[in-house]
């Protein structure tokens, strides 16, 4: 017992040796357990700030059971009316990442520092950028359904931006760190700017972006499925819908097919990413 605390001891007291030709040295002084008690002492305070009760949990936790025994088994029958939503899910994601990341392709080369373009120009861009990614996908989507009413449209509007934002910052940050050699060699002999970034830039580039709108696309597929609950189409307001009604049976039906195509669109979207990016 008294080594354990000892050693314990030891952890915020740095120990001291004598070396064999008497010189005394002492342990450099470790932060690591000081800012483990702080962050737990901080995640206590937030807790009780946000009022987080685990005894709920306990109480209500077996909720969680009943009503996933109510969804079992499906209501088969539901998968006519859940199809086409589906697919618009899909469609709302695979056109809102294509457009955003086509777009966001060309403003991240003139968003990188290291072409020295328009200084103006680049910082209320990122600004802007940054104003963008602190609304969730589901804000923006709010705001276009007030405009333009609800239906996929919405959705695949509010996806694009998103992408945009995302696919820009991942972009200009690694376009950034490319070799410049290229570019400038290309560029003494005449060549138009845009010319040698086709050139020089995006052969490295290449194979980063197709992984990033990749990316982009596994995200929007999850995120697509929510923006049914503000009036932006797809399965996310059938799902708002059945639990509304309380038809447990269809809304199992739902996960089940949503789970399953999330699964399989990942699985092509990593068997891509292998192919194409090398």
């Amino acid at each position: 017992m008294l080594n354990f605390i000892q050693d314990l001891l030891h952890i915020f007291y740095p120990r001291s040796y004598t070396l064999a030709n008497g010189k005394k040295v002492r342990e450099k002084f470790n932060t690591a357990p000081y800012i483990t008690i702080l962050l737990i002492a901080l995640i206590i305070y937030c807790m009780q700030l946000a009022g987080v009760d685990f005894s709920i949990l306990r109480e209500r936790g077996k909720n969680f059971w009943d009503m996933l025994g109510r969804m079992l088994p499906p209501n088969w029958k539901y998968y006519d009316t859940m199809k086409k939503p589906m697919l618009d899910t899909i469609n709302m994601s695979l056109l809102g990442s294509v457009f955003g990341c086509a777009v966001a392709l060309p403003v991240s080369f003139y968003l990188s520092s290291n072409f020295r373009l328009n200084k103006v120009y680049l910082a209320t861009h990122r600004v802007l950028l940054s104003l963008l990614r602190t609304l969730p996908t589901m804000i923006i989507a709010c705001y276009f359904r007030m405009v333009l009413g609800m239906g996929a449209l919405v959705g695949t509007i509010a996806i694009s931006i998103f992408s945009y934002t995302i696919c820009v910052k991942m972009m200009y940050e690694y376009i950034e760190t490319v070799d410049m050699g290229p570019y400038e060699a290309l560029l003494s002999t005449g060549a138009s700017r845009p010319k040698c970034m086709l050139r020089a830039i995006w052969p490295q580039v290449k194979g980063y972006y197709i992984s990033t709108v990749l990316y982009c696309f596994e995200s929007n597929v999850k995120s697509a499925a929510i923006l049914g609950y503000v009036g932006a189409g797809g399965i996310g307001q059938i799902i708002s819908g059945r639990l509304n009604l309380r038809r447990y049976a269809d809304l199992g039906l739902v996960l089940i097919f949503m789970t399953a195509t999330i699964v399989i669109l990942e699985g092509i979207a990593r068997f891509a990413r292998r192919k194409l990016v090398r």
